[in-house]
């Protein structure tokens, strides 16, 4: 893949976000991932939760477009994961994007491999960045 179609990845989001159970589906996928993934949800408020994946997920989507608040934003969800705060090991990261993957393919009409691959390459610099701060 040559270059990042942040425009087809943005209509998706909001494809997926329209779609009712969008979220819980990505949630029951990331928990059915590993044990790891379950202990660090245990004392979770989800309603809370909920909402913090949806601003994150537009964070790391504005982040491809160099947008300082979009960095600022993660770089406090960077600090709030690292080993300092909740110890979210960054091998999780990768469960987070496969069970958020599945979710889209459920969620999003549609859904092809090669969009798959546009969000997996959108999520990209996010994730590196919250790795960078563990």
């Amino acid at each position: 893949m040559s270059y990042l179609n942040l425009d087809a990845v943005t209509a998706s989001y909001h494809r997926c976000r329209a779609s009712e159970g969008f979220v819980d589906t990505f949630y029951e996928h990331f928990l059915a991932k590993s044990d790891d993934v379950v202990q660090k949800f245990k004392a979770t408020d989800f309603a809370r939760q909920k909402l913090l994946l949806r601003e994150s997920l537009l964070a790391m989507l504005l982040l491809n477009l160099n947008s300082a608040d979009a960095r600022a934003e993660l770089e406090r969800l960077a600090e709030r994961h690292s080993r300092r705060g909740l110890d979210i090991w960054p091998h999780l990261y990768a469960l987070w994007l496969d069970a958020l993957c599945e979710a889209i393919e459920r969620h999003d009409p549609k859904f092809t491999p090669q969009l798959q691959d546009q969000w997996r390459a959108a999520m990209r610099p996010g994730i590196e960045l919250l790795c960078s701060k563990y």
